[in-house]
């Protein structure tokens, strides 16, 4: 009888009484386990989501939002946001063009102008954007930055020849 009182499991590490409570405990570890999981596969929108469209010839492919260290003219150091957007610009005009990423436009909030750019920041490494003639009718991809002290930026992307 004292062996008993005093004898373990050697896989719990628990006295033999203890079993029913150890089984309790990993069926609760595995139910929160399992409620984790299923509070993180649901995918909500993220709050910061921008939503720029595209107007008139623009077609706006895709928008990302990269939060910078670049200091802009009277900004403090990290206020600037650079809009990283690919859009489709197609030439509905009466004559062929040569597009400049100048003249794409972001238009925010309080109609704030913002001007394409796709240099002067490490964030356009890799942006490589044509210059060739663009003929009529026909579409091409651009990738255009525009500087911004907004980080939730919405508006419309518009391109003025």
């Amino acid at each position: 009888m004292l062996v008993h009182v005093f004898a373990f499991c050697l896989v719990t590490g628990r006295a033999f009484g203890a079993a029913e409570t150890a089984l309790w405990m990993w069926k609760r570890t595995f139910s929160t386990l399992m409620l984790a999981l299923a509070v993180g596969a649901c995918k909500a929108p993220a709050l910061g989501a921008p939503s720029i469209v595209g107007i008139g010839d623009v077609r706006v492919v895709a928008v990302h939002t990269i939060p910078s260290a670049d200091a802009g003219a009277g900004l403090a150091a990290g206020g600037l946001t650079y809009v990283l957007a690919k859009v489709e610009l197609t030439n509905g005009t009466p004559r062929d063009f040569t597009p400049d990423v100048g003249r794409f436009f972001l238009t925010g909030a309080q109609s704030r102008r913002y001007q394409g750019i796709d240099s002067g920041s490490s964030v356009f490494v890799g942006v490589s954007n044509s210059h060739r003639m663009l003929k009529m009718g026909d579409a091409r991809d651009y990738t255009v930055g525009f500087r911004t002290a907004d980080p939730i930026i919405t508006g419309t992307i518009s391109y003025e020849p």
